[in-house]
C-alpha cells in the first residue's frame, strides 16, 4: 500500500494512516481502524488525527492537530473531547492519569471524569490510592477524591504492600496508609517497590546503600554504591535486587524473600528478569543465570545490547553474528545471521549475511524466504498472527504466518 503507514496488530485491531504525496503536494489522509480480515472497522473524522494502537482494555488514545487528547474505543466512539494534554498510556487499577491546562487529574475505562483535574502533579494508583501534589505538598487521595494522607510530605511514592516511602524535612521514611510512621525519616532516599513476600528495602545513607527491614532493622550495612529492584520485562518489580559492592563496582543478585546473596559479586551488570532469567555480563562477555544464581549459559557472548527471553528464548551473539538460546543455554539458532529479532507468534524476524531479511522458527527452519520482503526490523515481528514488511510491488503491507499478503478492503 504505496503511501500508507502501518501500525503494529494489537487486540486484534491496527491502523493505516496516508501519508503521502498527491499532486506534488503532501497528504495526510484517512486514518483507519482495520481487523485481522483487513476489514475497515471505522475511520477517524480528521486527517490531521494521530492514533496510538489499541491496547488497555481495548481503548486508543488519539491526538488532535493542537497536540491535545482524547480516548475512543473500539468501535470508533469518543469516550472524551479533545480536552487533554496528556493522558498517560497504561491504565492502573481502572484508571487513567491525565493533564489538563497543567493540572492533573483521572479518568475511568469509558472516559468518565473520576477525579477532576485540580492537583499540581501526581502518580498512578496502586492499592487504591494515589500520591498527588497540591500547592507543592505531596498526599494521597482514594477512588473518590479523599484524602487518605495529608498533604504534608515534600514527596511521596506509590503504595507498595501497605508502606508509602515519603519524604519530610528533606529526609525519606516509610510510612503506612493512616499515615502513621513505620520507619522514621532518616535516609536519602528508600525503596519500597517490591513484591509483598519481600522482607528487606533498599535504603540510602551518608551516600550508600542498605537494606533495612519493616523494623528498621540494618539487615545489610550501608557500604554498597548502589542497589536497585530488578524489574520483569514488563517493567513490575519483583523480589530480586542487584547490588554493587563498594569501589569494585560489581554486581551481585540479592533476593529480598530469602533474605541472602545468590551470587557472588561477579557481574559487571544484571538485567531483566524474564522467563526466570537474568541476562548478565561479566568480562565483557554475555551469559544468563536463573533465579537461585544459577549460571545457564556461560558468559561467552558477544558483548552487545543484551536481550531479554521472550517466548523461552534469547538471542546473542557469537564473533559478530547473530544467534539464539533456549532458557537450559543451548544454542538452538547457530549464530550465522547478521541480526535476530524477538520471537513472536512463535517466527523470529531475521537477516542473512546479505542483508536480506526473512522469517525463521525455533528450529532455525526458514518459514518465510529470505529477500522475498524487506523487513523493518523495529515493526516487523509477528503480532495477532501478522507483521509489517515492505514489498517493491505493494509497498507496505501486511504478511501472514504463511508470508501471504493480507488483503486490505478500504
Amino acid at each position: 500500500m504505496r503511501g500508507y503507514d502501518l501500525s503494529p496488530f494489537v487486540n486484534g485491531k491496527a491502523f493505516i494512516h496516508f501519508d503521502g504525496v498527491i499532486n506534488g503536494k503532501a497528504d495526510y489522509g484517512a486514518r483507519i481502524c482495520i481487523n485481522t480480515k483487513g476489514e475497515k472497522l471505522f475511520e477517524l473524522p480528521d486527517r490531521d488525527m494521530i492514533v496510538n494502537e489499541f491496547e488497555d482494555e481495548d481503548v486508543a488514545i488519539v491526538t488532535d492537530k493542537n497536540q491535545l487528547h482524547a480516548l475512543i474505543n473500539n468501535k470508533g466512539e469518543f469516550l472524551t473531547d479533545f480536552i487533554y494534554n496528556r493522558i498517560c498510556l497504561g491504565i492502573e487499577e481502572g484508571l487513567f492519569e491525565v493533564k489538563r491546562d497543567g493540572k492533573q487529574g483521572y479518568i475511568d475505562i469509558r472516559g468518565r471524569k473520576i477525579i477532576p483535574c485540580i492537583y499540581d502533579d501526581g502518580c498512578r494508583f496502586s492499592e487504591g490510592i494515589a500520591p498527588v501534589c497540591l500547592n507543592n505538598k505531596w498526599g494521597m487521595i482514594d477512588y473518590f477524591n479523599n484524602i487518605i494522607i495529608p498533604f504534608e510530605y515534600e514527596d511521596i511514592f506509590v503504595c507498595k504492600n501497605g508502606l508509602i516511602p515519603a519524604k519530610k524535612n528533606e529526609k525519606w521514611g516509610l510510612i503506612n496508609k493512616n499515615n502513621e510512621v513505620v520507619i522514621d525519616f532518616q535516609y536519602d532516599e528508600i525503596d519500597s517497590y517490591c513484591t509483598r513476600d519481600c522482607l528487606v528495602y533498599p535504603a540510602l545513607k551518608g551516600g550508600k546503600w542498605g537494606l533495612i527491614d519493616r523494623d528498621n532493622n540494618i539487615v545489610e550495612d550501608f557500604k554498597y554504591e548502589y542497589m536497585e529492584a530488578v524489574s520483569d520485562e514488563d517493567n513490575n518489580i519483583g523480589h530480586f535486587i542487584s547490588m554493587s559492592i563498594e569501589k569494585e563496582g560489581k554486581r551481585a543478585l540479592y533476593s529480598a524473600v530469602r533474605k541472602e546473596f545468590l551470587t557472588d559479586f561477579t557481574f559487571s551488570q544484571i538485567g531483566y528478569l524474564s522467563c526466570n532469567r537474568f541476562m548478565v555480563r561479566k568480562n565483557k562477555r554475555i551469559g544468563c543465570i536463573d533465579t537461585n544464581g544459577t549460571i545457564i549459559a556461560p558468559p561467552i557472548y558477544d558483548n552487545t545490547n543484551y536481550n531479554v527471553f521472550n517466548e523461552d528464548i534469547a538471542w546473542v551473539y557469537k564473533d559478530g553474528k547473530a544467534g539464539a538460546i533456549d532458557l537450559s543455554g543451548n544454542l538452538i539458532i547457530p549464530c550465522i545471521y547478521k541480526r535476530l529479532e524477538d520471537c513472536n507468534d512463535g517466527l523470529i524476524c531475521a537477516a542473512d549475511t546479505e542483508g536480506n531479511s526473512g522469517y525463521i522458527n525455533k528450529k532455525n527452519e526458514v518459514i518465510i524466504p529470505f529477500g522475498k520482503y524487506d523487513c523493518h526490523f523495529m515493526n516487523s515481528n509477528f503480532s495477532c498472527g501478522f507483521a509489517q514488511v515492505y514489498s517493491k510491488e505493494h509497498g507496505s503491507i501486511y504478511i501472514d504466518k504463511k508470508g501471504d499478503i493480507l488483503e486490505i478492503k478500504i
